[in-house]
């Protein structure tokens, strides 16, 4: 059957990981340290995906106000991010993938030594190819990871002709457009509502993303396939069966 996308890359938090509370945890023990108003989950649920430099520029620290909060989260972060539970489906849905060979990796803002300890400690280590995280200074970006992900995908022999990129939030979504990579949202993280208009097709469920993947349309996985909603105008078009497909716009 044909596979619409040669290799898979994933965010981790929101997509793979419920990690929002133990994000958000973190920026409120830095932002404390900084002196600075605390902020109730809520409002801080919006910073759960975007690089923490970004995070704290918001609330008007200056770089070097910055660098000294993101290290007061990653000191407080270090004793719980590893307390996150994937979401459901999720493992099933990645060891489907591998079983049907297609190479993985990971795209996070998360530092990459946490992500690589994240993803053992979950037991991942088979499924993923490349573990690619962002580094500790801030000239890391989504952008930056998605393509050093890329690289080392295609140093280990993998066809990267045709990437995708899963996501559950606009900094997704905006990485994926600055490299020129499509991104498929899911459902089941933290987007707000209209965040995802840009995504090629948005997902409700593990399992309809393995059928997607995998390029299954046959009679068993019509049940996921219902549960995939392809985006409007988006350049997925070619990936989708034209019953399925919808007219509309692309977005980031």
């Amino acid at each position: 059957m044909n596979r619409p996308y040669t290799v898979v890359l994933f965010d981790v938090d929101g997509t793979l990981v419920d990690s929002a509370d133990a994000v958000i945890r973190g920026i409120q023990h830095a932002m404390m340290r900084m002196g600075l108003k605390e902020r109730s989950p809520e409002e801080l649920m919006a910073f759960v995906g975007p690089p923490l430099w970004e995070t704290f520029a918001h609330y008007g620290l200056s770089p070097e106000e910055s660098v000294k909060a993101v290290a007061h989260y990653r000191e407080f972060y270090h004793d719980i991010f590893l307390d996150p539970p994937m979401f459901p489906g999720v493992r099933n849905m990645l060891e489907a993938l591998h079983a049907a060979g297609i190479p993985m990796a990971t795209a996070t803002s998360k530092q990459a030594v946490m992500a690589r300890e994240q993803i053992t400690f979950l037991g991942l280590d088979e499924v993923f190819t490349v573990v690619a995280g962002a580094t500790p200074d801030p000239s890391s970006t989504k952008e930056t990871v998605i393509e050093e992900a890329l690289a080392r995908l295609a140093e280990g022999g993998a066809d990267v002709s045709r990437p995708v990129l899963i996501g559950d939030r606009k900094w997704d979504v905006i990485g994926g457009r600055a490299v020129g990579i499509p991104v498929i949202g899911v459902e089941w993280g933290y987007a707000e509502e209209g965040e995802l208009d840009g995504v090629v097709d948005m997902v409700a469920t593990p399992e309809a993303l393995v059928a997607l993947l995998t390029g299954q349309n046959s009679s068993d996985s019509a049940g996921s396939q219902s549960d995939v909603k392809p985006a409007v105008g988006s350049r997925s078009a070619e990936h989708t069966d034209p019953a399925e497909q919808m007219p509309g716009q692309h977005h980031d």
